[in-house]
């Protein structure tokens, strides 16, 4: 248990510091999920996982159980008619407010939380990323820290190439704004 939650509390605290709040939102088009470090194995289940849920999926891979903290975060976003799954993300904060990004080490590219609630692909790079990281990561363990230790009900497990199942979720009506 004490796994899941570290993993749980970590990919929260991601989510909230991206700009994404802990409810589901009207456009509920992004999933948070963690487990073994990125492969070629773990990033084909990832893209499956994007494709059955219809959402773009942020990951955080770890190096073992008993790891503190993660060793690499990942994403399986969905284009037209790919997933595309990028690894070798990392946080960055442009200050101690901002929502963070995810900035690519490998391209020319980051992804940031619009408006609408989805993730977006934008090219270029922030500078500065090394400072930018440790502040996010700083940002990422202290909200962590703070989120309890309970497991969340949606909490889920996923053996590989299982089918996914969409945990019975508290009602919520969704916000209709007119004119």
């Amino acid at each position: 248990m004490e796994i899941m939650l570290r993993h749980q509390n970590l990919m929260l605290a991601l989510r909230v510091e991206m700009g994404w709040p802990r409810f589901k939102l009207a456009n509920d088009c992004l999933a948070f999920s963690s487990g073994e470090e990125m492969s070629f194995q773990v990033g084909m289940e990832l893209a499956r996982v994007a494709q059955l849920l219809g959402k773009d999926v942020i990951y955080s891979g770890w190096a073992s159980t008993k790891a503190t903290k993660p060793t690499s975060f990942s994403l399986a976003y969905r284009e037209v008619l790919t997933v595309d799954v990028i690894d070798k993300l990392v946080p960055h904060a442009v200050n101690d407010t901002a929502p963070l990004t995810l900035v690519s080490i490998r391209a020319g590219e980051h992804f940031v939380v619009d408006r609408r609630g989805s993730l977006v692909r934008v090219a270029g790079k922030p500078r500065d990323i090394g400072t930018g990281r440790q502040l996010a990561m700083k940002r990422i363990k202290a909200r962590a820290a703070r989120m309890g230790d309970t497991l969340l009900a949606s909490n889920r497990f996923l053996p590989t190439g299982q089918d996914w199942i969409e945990p019975d979720a508290v009602p919520a009506e969704t916000v209709v704004r007119f004119g």
